[in-house]
Protein backbone atom coordinates (compact mmCIF):
# COMPACT_ATOMS: atom_id res chain seq x y z
CA UNK A 1 0.00 0.00 0.00
CA UNK A 2 1.33 3.70 -0.69
CA UNK A 3 2.60 5.08 2.49
CA UNK A 4 2.80 8.95 3.67
CA UNK A 5 4.13 10.46 6.36
CA UNK A 6 4.02 13.35 8.08
CA UNK A 7 7.45 14.51 9.06
CA UNK A 8 9.19 18.04 10.96
CA UNK A 9 10.28 18.99 14.61
CA UNK A 10 8.25 18.54 17.51
CA UNK A 11 5.45 20.89 18.15
CA UNK A 12 4.59 21.57 14.51
CA UNK A 13 1.14 20.42 14.32
CA UNK A 14 2.00 16.68 12.49
CA UNK A 15 -0.83 15.21 15.18
CA UNK A 16 -3.09 18.07 14.62
CA UNK A 17 -2.94 17.34 10.91
CA UNK A 18 -2.93 13.69 10.98
CA UNK A 19 -6.22 13.76 12.91
CA UNK A 20 -7.56 16.24 9.87
CA UNK A 21 -6.74 13.67 7.20
CA UNK A 22 -7.63 9.86 9.26
CA UNK A 23 -11.72 12.20 10.27
CA UNK A 24 -11.06 11.85 13.80
CA UNK A 25 -8.67 12.47 16.81
CA UNK A 26 -6.61 9.45 16.61
CA UNK A 27 -3.53 11.07 17.39
CA UNK A 28 -2.80 13.34 20.76
CA UNK A 29 -2.35 16.68 20.80
CA UNK A 30 -0.69 18.74 23.17
CA UNK A 31 1.76 21.71 23.49
CA UNK A 32 4.14 19.13 25.16
CA UNK A 33 6.88 19.16 22.83
CA UNK A 34 7.78 15.41 22.12
CA UNK A 35 4.02 14.17 23.17
CA UNK A 36 4.42 11.93 19.69
CA UNK A 37 6.76 9.45 20.44
CA UNK A 38 5.77 6.31 18.08
CA UNK A 39 5.44 5.73 14.51
CA UNK A 40 1.54 5.68 13.89
CA UNK A 41 -0.54 4.27 11.07
CA UNK A 42 -4.03 4.98 10.14
CA UNK A 43 -5.08 3.33 6.79
CA UNK A 44 -7.55 5.94 5.00
CA UNK A 45 -9.72 5.29 2.15
CA UNK A 46 -10.48 8.35 -0.25
CA UNK A 47 -12.52 8.40 -3.81
CA UNK A 48 -12.50 4.72 -3.86
CA UNK A 49 -8.39 4.48 -3.05
CA UNK A 50 -6.81 3.23 0.09
CA UNK A 51 -3.07 4.95 1.01
CA UNK A 52 -1.22 4.64 4.71
CA UNK A 53 -0.15 7.98 6.49
CA UNK A 54 1.80 7.89 9.43
CA UNK A 55 2.35 10.49 12.13
CA UNK A 56 5.55 9.98 13.23
CA UNK A 57 7.55 11.85 16.52
CA UNK A 58 9.36 15.35 16.30
CA UNK A 59 12.36 14.83 14.39
CA UNK A 60 15.47 16.01 16.64
CA UNK A 61 18.34 15.63 14.86
CA UNK A 62 20.46 16.04 17.88
CA UNK A 63 19.40 12.95 20.11
CA UNK A 64 20.07 13.45 23.88
CA UNK A 65 18.84 10.55 26.52
CA UNK A 66 18.67 7.29 25.72
CA UNK A 67 14.64 7.20 24.91
CA UNK A 68 14.88 10.08 22.13
CA UNK A 69 18.15 7.85 20.90
CA UNK A 70 15.55 4.92 20.50
CA UNK A 71 12.92 7.35 18.68
CA UNK A 72 15.46 8.75 16.58
CA UNK A 73 16.36 5.52 15.57
CA UNK A 74 12.54 4.06 15.21
CA UNK A 75 11.95 6.92 13.02
CA UNK A 76 15.25 6.51 10.61
CA UNK A 77 14.25 2.82 9.72
CA UNK A 78 10.50 3.54 9.20
CA UNK A 79 11.15 6.64 6.96
CA UNK A 80 12.98 4.28 4.59
CA UNK A 81 10.00 2.33 3.64
CA UNK A 82 8.00 5.81 2.99
CA UNK A 83 6.61 6.81 -0.32
CA UNK A 84 5.71 10.47 0.16
CA UNK A 85 6.83 12.59 2.53
CA UNK A 86 4.97 15.72 3.69
CA UNK A 87 7.62 17.99 5.92
CA UNK A 88 5.80 19.98 8.21
CA UNK A 89 6.93 23.34 9.48
CA UNK A 90 5.67 25.73 12.04
CA UNK A 91 4.05 29.61 10.44
CA UNK A 92 4.02 31.20 14.05
CA UNK A 93 7.40 30.83 14.89
CA UNK A 94 8.97 30.92 11.61
CA UNK A 95 12.38 28.72 10.36
CA UNK A 96 14.58 27.58 12.24
CA UNK A 97 18.13 26.25 12.27
CA UNK A 98 16.35 22.74 13.31
CA UNK A 99 13.81 23.14 10.47
CA UNK A 100 17.43 23.53 8.60
CA UNK A 101 18.59 20.45 9.29
CA UNK A 102 15.90 18.28 8.99
CA UNK A 103 15.43 19.43 5.31
CA UNK A 104 19.05 18.12 4.77
CA UNK A 105 18.33 15.06 6.08
CA UNK A 106 15.63 14.90 3.79
CA UNK A 107 17.23 15.67 0.52
CA UNK A 108 19.58 12.90 0.95
CA UNK A 109 16.67 10.29 1.69
CA UNK A 110 15.60 11.14 -2.37
CA UNK A 111 12.11 10.53 -1.91
CA UNK A 112 9.62 12.85 -3.05
CA UNK A 113 8.56 15.49 -0.49
CA UNK A 114 6.30 18.27 -0.04
CA UNK A 115 6.53 21.50 2.49
CA UNK A 116 3.79 21.83 5.11
CA UNK A 117 3.72 25.42 6.57
CA UNK A 118 1.26 24.67 9.33
CA UNK A 119 -0.62 26.81 11.76
CA UNK A 120 -1.05 29.89 8.75
CA UNK A 121 -4.62 30.96 10.52
CA UNK A 122 -4.24 34.76 9.67
CA UNK A 123 -3.01 36.70 6.70
CA UNK A 124 0.03 37.46 8.15
CA UNK A 125 1.12 33.85 9.07
CA UNK A 126 0.20 33.03 5.54
CA UNK A 127 2.75 35.60 4.43
CA UNK A 128 5.52 34.82 6.86
CA UNK A 129 5.69 31.60 5.00
CA UNK A 130 7.34 32.93 2.04
CA UNK A 131 10.53 32.11 3.94
CA UNK A 132 10.25 28.34 3.73
CA UNK A 133 11.11 28.78 0.27
CA UNK A 134 14.88 28.66 1.33
CA UNK A 135 14.36 25.27 2.45
CA UNK A 136 14.26 24.13 -1.05
CA UNK A 137 10.80 22.09 -1.53
CA UNK A 138 9.22 24.64 -3.91
CA UNK A 139 6.05 26.13 -3.30
CA UNK A 140 4.78 25.38 0.09
CA UNK A 141 1.29 23.85 1.23
CA UNK A 142 -0.28 26.63 3.54
CA UNK A 143 -2.07 24.69 6.13
CA UNK A 144 -4.73 25.56 9.43
CA UNK A 145 -4.94 22.06 11.11
CA UNK A 146 -7.22 24.48 13.56
CA UNK A 147 -9.31 25.78 11.31
CA UNK A 148 -9.24 22.56 8.59
CA UNK A 149 -7.75 24.81 5.91
CA UNK A 150 -5.81 23.58 3.13
CA UNK A 151 -6.04 19.78 4.08
CA UNK A 152 -7.51 19.03 1.16
CA UNK A 153 -4.43 20.54 -0.60
CA UNK A 154 -2.47 17.21 1.31
CA UNK A 155 -5.17 14.85 0.02
CA UNK A 156 -4.53 16.00 -3.83
CA UNK A 157 -1.13 15.72 -3.91
CA UNK A 158 -1.44 12.42 -1.90
CA UNK A 159 -4.00 11.17 -4.78
CA UNK A 160 -1.14 12.42 -7.99
CA UNK A 161 1.66 10.86 -6.42
CA UNK A 162 0.04 7.72 -5.72
CA UNK A 163 0.49 5.04 -8.08
CA UNK A 164 -2.78 3.74 -10.20
CA UNK A 165 -2.23 0.20 -9.40
CA UNK A 166 -2.19 1.18 -5.60
CA UNK A 167 -5.57 3.05 -5.42
CA UNK A 168 -7.43 0.56 -4.83
CA UNK A 169 -9.59 -0.84 -1.72
CA UNK A 170 -11.99 -3.40 -0.35
CA UNK A 171 -14.98 -1.34 0.55
CA UNK A 172 -16.89 -2.60 3.90
CA UNK A 173 -20.20 -4.25 3.20
CA UNK A 174 -22.73 -1.69 2.04
CA UNK A 175 -20.27 0.87 2.14
CA UNK A 176 -19.03 3.35 -0.95
CA UNK A 177 -16.51 5.73 -0.47
CA UNK A 178 -16.69 9.88 -1.08
CA UNK A 179 -13.91 12.74 -1.11
CA UNK A 180 -15.84 14.27 1.62
CA UNK A 181 -15.87 10.97 3.45
CA UNK A 182 -12.64 10.07 4.65
CA UNK A 183 -13.41 7.19 6.34
CA UNK A 184 -11.19 3.77 7.68
CA UNK A 185 -10.46 1.49 5.05
CA UNK A 186 -11.95 -2.04 5.22
CA UNK A 187 -10.99 -4.59 8.17
CA UNK A 188 -11.52 -7.82 9.54
CA UNK A 189 -10.01 -7.81 13.13
CA UNK A 190 -9.15 -5.08 15.62
CA UNK A 191 -7.07 -5.85 18.58
CA UNK A 192 -6.10 -4.04 21.51
CA UNK A 193 -2.56 -4.71 23.26
CA UNK A 194 -3.42 -3.54 26.80
CA UNK A 195 -1.85 -3.80 30.16
CA UNK A 196 -0.39 -2.18 33.03
CA UNK A 197 2.97 0.49 32.43
CA UNK A 198 5.99 -1.73 31.99
CA UNK A 199 4.56 -4.91 31.29
CA UNK A 200 5.74 -5.77 27.84
CA UNK A 201 3.03 -4.32 25.45
CA UNK A 202 5.29 -3.17 22.37
CA UNK A 203 8.07 -5.73 22.99
CA UNK A 204 5.44 -8.42 22.55
CA UNK A 205 3.61 -6.62 19.58
CA UNK A 206 7.10 -6.16 17.98
CA UNK A 207 7.35 -9.79 17.71
CA UNK A 208 3.87 -10.23 17.07
CA UNK A 209 4.38 -8.43 13.94
CA UNK A 210 7.93 -9.64 13.18
CA UNK A 211 9.20 -6.00 13.02
CA UNK A 212 10.68 -3.39 15.54
CA UNK A 213 8.36 -1.02 14.76
CA UNK A 214 7.34 0.53 18.28
CA UNK A 215 9.76 1.54 20.56
CA UNK A 216 10.29 -0.80 24.13
CA UNK A 217 12.34 0.93 26.71
CA UNK A 218 12.48 0.77 30.84
CA UNK A 219 11.53 4.26 31.18
CA UNK A 220 7.58 4.29 32.24
CA UNK A 221 5.07 5.61 30.12
CA UNK A 222 7.12 5.54 26.81
CA UNK A 223 4.61 4.57 24.82
CA UNK A 224 1.91 7.77 25.19
CA UNK A 225 -0.26 7.12 22.22
CA UNK A 226 -2.49 4.41 20.41
CA UNK A 227 -0.79 3.68 17.93
CA UNK A 228 -1.79 1.18 15.08
CA UNK A 229 -0.07 -0.96 12.34
CA UNK A 230 -1.93 -3.52 10.12
CA UNK A 231 -0.83 -6.86 9.32
CA UNK A 232 -1.86 -9.52 7.18
CA UNK A 233 -2.50 -13.08 8.29
CA UNK A 234 -4.31 -16.24 6.64
CA UNK A 235 -6.36 -13.75 4.58
CA UNK A 236 -7.10 -11.32 7.34
CA UNK A 237 -6.29 -8.17 7.53
CA UNK A 238 -5.48 -7.52 11.57
CA UNK A 239 -5.11 -4.27 12.94
CA UNK A 240 -2.87 -3.58 16.17
CA UNK A 241 -3.36 -1.05 18.42
CA UNK A 242 -0.37 -0.61 20.77
CA UNK A 243 -1.47 1.26 23.66
CA UNK A 244 -0.64 3.22 26.60
CA UNK A 245 -0.29 1.71 30.01
CA UNK A 246 -3.12 2.20 32.97
CA UNK A 247 -2.05 3.06 35.85
CA UNK A 248 -4.51 2.83 39.13
CA UNK A 249 -7.23 4.94 38.02
CA UNK A 250 -6.55 7.29 41.51
CA UNK A 251 -2.76 8.04 39.88
CA UNK A 252 -3.90 8.90 36.68
CA UNK A 253 -2.36 12.30 35.31
CA UNK A 254 -1.18 12.93 38.96
CA UNK A 255 2.41 13.45 38.29
CA UNK A 256 4.04 15.69 41.47
CA UNK A 257 5.93 18.85 39.86
CA UNK A 258 4.74 17.44 35.86
CA UNK A 259 1.36 19.16 35.76
CA UNK A 260 1.72 18.92 31.65
CA UNK A 261 2.84 15.43 31.64
CA UNK A 262 -0.20 14.44 34.27
CA UNK A 263 -2.18 15.85 31.36
CA UNK A 264 -0.76 13.95 28.60
CA UNK A 265 -1.15 10.62 30.96
CA UNK A 266 -5.01 11.55 31.17
CA UNK A 267 -5.06 11.66 27.54
CA UNK A 268 -3.57 8.31 26.69
CA UNK A 269 -5.27 6.88 29.30
CA UNK A 270 -8.81 7.82 27.82
CA UNK A 271 -7.40 7.09 24.31
CA UNK A 272 -6.34 3.66 25.75
CA UNK A 273 -10.22 3.03 26.82
CA UNK A 274 -11.46 3.82 23.52
CA UNK A 275 -8.94 1.65 21.84
CA UNK A 276 -10.57 -0.98 23.96
CA UNK A 277 -14.10 -0.43 23.55
CA UNK A 278 -13.53 0.09 19.81
CA UNK A 279 -11.78 -3.32 19.49
CA UNK A 280 -13.16 -6.85 18.84
CA UNK A 281 -10.75 -8.53 21.16
CA UNK A 282 -8.29 -7.40 23.56
CA UNK A 283 -4.84 -8.82 24.90
CA UNK A 284 -4.22 -8.19 28.18
CA UNK A 285 -0.60 -8.33 28.96
CA UNK A 286 0.37 -9.71 32.19
CA UNK A 287 3.89 -9.45 33.82
CA UNK A 288 5.07 -12.65 34.83
CA UNK A 289 7.79 -11.53 37.03
CA UNK A 290 5.69 -8.89 39.09
CA UNK A 291 2.61 -11.37 39.36
CA UNK A 292 -1.19 -10.61 38.83
CA UNK A 293 -1.73 -7.26 40.53
CA UNK A 294 -5.18 -5.20 41.55
CA UNK A 295 -3.84 -2.70 38.51
CA UNK A 296 -4.18 -6.03 35.75
CA UNK A 297 -7.49 -6.75 37.38
CA UNK A 298 -8.76 -2.56 36.90
CA UNK A 299 -7.23 -3.11 33.16
CA UNK A 300 -9.22 -7.12 32.55
CA UNK A 301 -12.89 -4.85 34.31
CA UNK A 302 -12.31 -2.33 31.03
CA UNK A 303 -11.86 -5.60 28.62
CA UNK A 304 -15.01 -7.11 30.37
CA UNK A 305 -17.19 -3.61 30.04
CA UNK A 306 -16.53 -3.60 26.22
CA UNK A 307 -17.76 -7.04 25.36
CA UNK A 308 -14.49 -7.66 24.03
CA UNK A 309 -13.07 -11.14 23.29
CA UNK A 310 -9.55 -11.49 25.55
CA UNK A 311 -6.65 -13.28 25.73
CA UNK A 312 -4.22 -13.02 28.51
CA UNK A 313 -0.88 -13.17 27.68
CA UNK A 314 1.62 -13.72 30.73
CA UNK A 315 4.71 -11.91 29.09
CA UNK A 316 8.56 -12.45 30.24
CA UNK A 317 7.76 -16.43 31.32
CA UNK A 318 11.57 -17.38 29.97
CA UNK A 319 12.74 -15.38 33.42
CA UNK A 320 10.81 -18.15 35.21
CA UNK A 321 13.44 -20.76 36.05
CA UNK A 322 15.23 -17.50 37.81
CA UNK A 323 11.69 -17.93 40.24
CA UNK A 324 9.62 -14.73 40.62
CA UNK A 325 9.62 -14.71 44.18
CA UNK A 326 6.08 -14.54 44.42
CA UNK A 327 5.66 -18.85 44.49
CA UNK A 328 4.13 -19.02 40.92
CA UNK A 329 6.75 -19.93 39.41
CA UNK A 330 5.08 -22.88 37.26
CA UNK A 331 2.42 -22.82 34.71
CA UNK A 332 -0.13 -24.86 36.73
CA UNK A 333 0.78 -22.37 39.78
CA UNK A 334 0.36 -19.22 37.74
CA UNK A 335 -2.92 -20.52 35.80
CA UNK A 336 -4.31 -21.16 38.86
CA UNK A 337 -3.53 -18.15 40.46
CA UNK A 338 -4.59 -16.24 37.01
CA UNK A 339 -8.17 -18.26 37.55
CA UNK A 340 -8.76 -16.67 40.53
CA UNK A 341 -7.88 -13.20 40.04
CA UNK A 342 -9.74 -12.75 36.79
CA UNK A 343 -12.94 -15.17 37.67
CA UNK A 344 -14.73 -12.71 35.47
CA UNK A 345 -13.20 -13.32 32.43
CA UNK A 346 -13.58 -17.28 32.78
CA UNK A 347 -13.50 -17.74 28.79
CA UNK A 348 -10.52 -16.01 28.32
CA UNK A 349 -7.52 -18.06 26.82
CA UNK A 350 -4.00 -17.90 29.04
CA UNK A 351 -0.80 -18.55 27.00
CA UNK A 352 2.57 -17.68 28.88
CA UNK A 353 5.13 -16.03 26.10
CA UNK A 354 8.65 -14.39 26.26
CA UNK A 355 8.76 -11.52 23.93
CA UNK A 356 12.45 -12.10 24.25
CA UNK A 357 12.89 -15.22 22.69
CA UNK A 358 9.57 -15.36 20.57
CA UNK A 359 8.37 -18.18 22.29
CA UNK A 360 4.15 -18.81 21.67
CA UNK A 361 4.23 -15.54 20.97
CA UNK A 362 3.15 -16.64 17.32
CA UNK A 363 0.41 -19.08 18.83
CA UNK A 364 -1.37 -15.56 19.99
CA UNK A 365 -1.94 -14.88 15.88
CA UNK A 366 -3.98 -18.25 15.49
CA UNK A 367 -6.36 -17.42 18.80
CA UNK A 368 -7.23 -14.17 17.33
CA UNK A 369 -8.59 -16.03 14.23
CA UNK A 370 -10.51 -18.58 16.81
CA UNK A 371 -12.23 -15.56 18.96
CA UNK A 372 -13.05 -14.14 15.65
CA UNK A 373 -14.57 -17.27 14.56
CA UNK A 374 -16.58 -17.93 17.98
CA UNK A 375 -17.23 -14.27 18.17
CA UNK A 376 -19.61 -14.37 14.50
CA UNK A 377 -21.04 -17.95 15.58
CA UNK A 378 -24.76 -17.92 14.92
CA UNK A 379 -26.75 -20.68 16.60
CA UNK A 380 -29.84 -21.85 14.75
CA UNK A 381 -33.06 -20.98 16.09
CA UNK A 382 -34.50 -24.48 16.05
CA UNK A 383 -31.39 -25.68 17.76
CA UNK A 384 -31.60 -22.88 20.23
CA UNK A 385 -35.05 -23.65 21.07
CA UNK A 386 -34.48 -27.74 21.06
CA UNK A 387 -31.71 -27.36 23.60
CA UNK A 388 -33.72 -24.67 25.92
CA UNK A 389 -36.55 -26.81 26.30
CA UNK A 390 -34.01 -29.78 27.85
CA UNK A 391 -32.12 -27.34 29.88
CA UNK A 392 -35.73 -25.59 31.24
CA UNK A 393 -37.27 -29.55 32.10
CA UNK A 394 -33.79 -30.18 33.71
CA UNK A 395 -34.03 -26.73 35.87
CA UNK A 396 -36.98 -24.28 35.43
CA UNK A 397 -36.45 -20.74 37.17
CA UNK A 398 -37.55 -20.22 40.23
CA UNK A 399 -41.05 -18.27 41.09
CA UNK A 400 -40.76 -14.86 42.29
CA UNK A 401 -43.39 -13.02 44.12
CA UNK A 402 -46.12 -15.85 44.03
CA UNK A 403 -45.46 -15.45 39.84
CA UNK A 404 -43.80 -18.50 37.77
CA UNK A 405 -41.46 -17.31 35.21
CA UNK A 406 -42.12 -18.99 31.84
CA UNK A 407 -39.71 -18.69 29.17
CA UNK A 408 -41.16 -18.97 25.98
CA UNK A 409 -38.22 -19.20 23.76
CA UNK A 410 -35.09 -17.88 22.61
CA UNK A 411 -33.40 -16.26 19.79
CA UNK A 412 -29.71 -15.33 18.81
CA UNK A 413 -30.04 -11.59 17.93
CA UNK A 414 -26.53 -10.24 17.32
CA UNK A 415 -22.97 -11.59 16.77
CA UNK A 416 -19.90 -9.83 17.99
CA UNK A 417 -20.37 -10.47 20.98
CA UNK A 418 -23.09 -13.33 20.29
CA UNK A 419 -26.70 -12.01 22.35
CA UNK A 420 -29.06 -14.21 22.73
CA UNK A 421 -32.54 -12.54 23.64
CA UNK A 422 -34.90 -14.90 25.44
CA UNK A 423 -38.62 -14.19 26.05
CA UNK A 424 -40.92 -14.48 29.24
CA UNK A 425 -43.74 -13.83 30.97
CA UNK A 426 -41.98 -11.89 33.92
CA UNK A 427 -39.01 -10.98 31.96
CA UNK A 428 -38.40 -8.70 34.72
CA UNK A 429 -38.10 -11.37 37.24
CA UNK A 430 -35.43 -13.49 36.00
CA UNK A 431 -32.71 -13.98 38.74
CA UNK A 432 -29.59 -12.90 37.76
CA UNK A 433 -28.29 -16.43 38.84
CA UNK A 434 -30.98 -17.89 36.18
CA UNK A 435 -28.96 -16.29 33.62
CA UNK A 436 -25.51 -17.80 34.63
CA UNK A 437 -27.27 -21.04 34.54
CA UNK A 438 -27.83 -20.05 30.53
CA UNK A 439 -24.68 -18.70 30.15
CA UNK A 440 -22.97 -21.78 32.04
CA UNK A 441 -25.14 -24.52 29.46
CA UNK A 442 -24.98 -22.87 26.37
CA UNK A 443 -21.37 -22.87 26.66
CA UNK A 444 -21.42 -26.30 27.34
CA UNK A 445 -23.03 -26.96 24.45
CA UNK A 446 -21.50 -24.52 21.93
CA UNK A 447 -18.11 -23.17 21.90
CA UNK A 448 -17.54 -19.61 22.61
CA UNK A 449 -14.15 -19.93 23.98
CA UNK A 450 -12.56 -16.03 24.39
CA UNK A 451 -15.36 -14.31 24.08
CA UNK A 452 -18.24 -13.02 26.15
CA UNK A 453 -21.81 -13.61 25.53
CA UNK A 454 -24.79 -11.46 26.20
CA UNK A 455 -28.06 -12.86 27.57
CA UNK A 456 -31.24 -10.63 27.86
CA UNK A 457 -34.31 -11.11 28.29
CA UNK A 458 -37.93 -9.61 26.85
CA UNK A 459 -41.71 -9.63 27.66
CA UNK A 460 -44.28 -10.07 24.51
CA UNK A 461 -44.75 -6.69 24.24
CA UNK A 462 -41.32 -6.23 23.91
CA UNK A 463 -41.39 -8.67 20.75
CA UNK A 464 -44.61 -7.09 19.48
CA UNK A 465 -42.38 -4.16 18.65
Amino acid sequence: MFKVALVGRPNVGKSSIFNRIVGKRQAITTDVPGTTRDWNEQTVSLDNGAFCIADTAGVEKEAGDELKKKVKSQFEENIENVDLIFFVVDASTGMTAEDQKIAEYLRKLKKEAFLVVNKADTIKSAADSSEFYRLGFGDPIEVSAVQNKGVDKILENIAKSQPQEDNKVRPLKGQTFERSDLVEAARDIRVSIVGRPNAGKSSFLNKLIDEEKFIVSEVPGTTRDVNSTEVEYNDHEIIFLDTAGLRRRGKIGKMPGKKKEGIVEKFSADRTKMAIEESDISILIVDAVDGITSQDMHVAGFIKDAGDGVVIVVNKWDLADKGFGHGFDTIEDFTRLARHKFEFLPFAPLIFVSSETGKNVQKVMDLILEIKEKREQRIPTAELNDFLSKILYKKPPVSVDRHQVNIKYGTQADINPPTFVFFANYPEKVHFSYKRYLENRIREKWDFAGTPIKIGFKGKKDRKK
